[in-house]
């Protein structure tokens, strides 16, 4: 039964701290009678606690269970927080290029170097356009 209560503590350490502990121990209890329902009807304690654990599921789903209006995980990132992560970005690498071509010019006019270490910052603002674009396209694809 110690599978089942590290389970239950490692399914529900995100949980709200006012009712972590009553939700472990009550969840822990639930668990343990359907182990012992599953053995009493013919399964090894291995396979009932393997089923038991299948059939739970995940934490968001026991929340959603209960509270379905109500948030107790992280927050979704909404399309303003992927624009703004984009704008970030795009604020960043401008800054990080215009560093790296006042520090070409100043120090090495004759050998322009900044190309290569500016076409390699220019990933972060793509990776973060890619991510904001897959974003719209699962939100589209959510509304139809």
């Amino acid at each position: 039964m110690k599978r089942i209560h590290n389970f239950v503590k490692h399914t529900f350490k995100n949980a709200p701290k006012e009712e972590k502990q009553a939700i472990i121990e009550k969840v822990t209890q639930m668990l343990i009678e359907k182990v012992e329902d599953l053995q009493e009807s013919g399964c090894t304690l291995d396979e009932a606690i393997d089923r038991t654990v299948v059939e739970f599921g995940n934490a968001e789903d026991y929340f959603a269970s209960l509270h379905p209006n109500r948030r107790f995980f992280k927050r979704i990132k909404t399309i303003k927080h992927y624009r703004n992560d984009l704008l970030f970005s795009l604020f960043g690498t401008v800054i990080i290029i215009g560093m790296l071509v006042f520090a070409n010019l100043y120090y090495a006019p004759d050998l322009i170097w900044f190309v290569l270490p500016a076409l390699a910052v220019l990933w972060w603002p793509l990776a973060v356009l890619y991510r904001l674009l897959n974003k719209k396209e699962g939100m589209n694809n959510d509304h139809e």
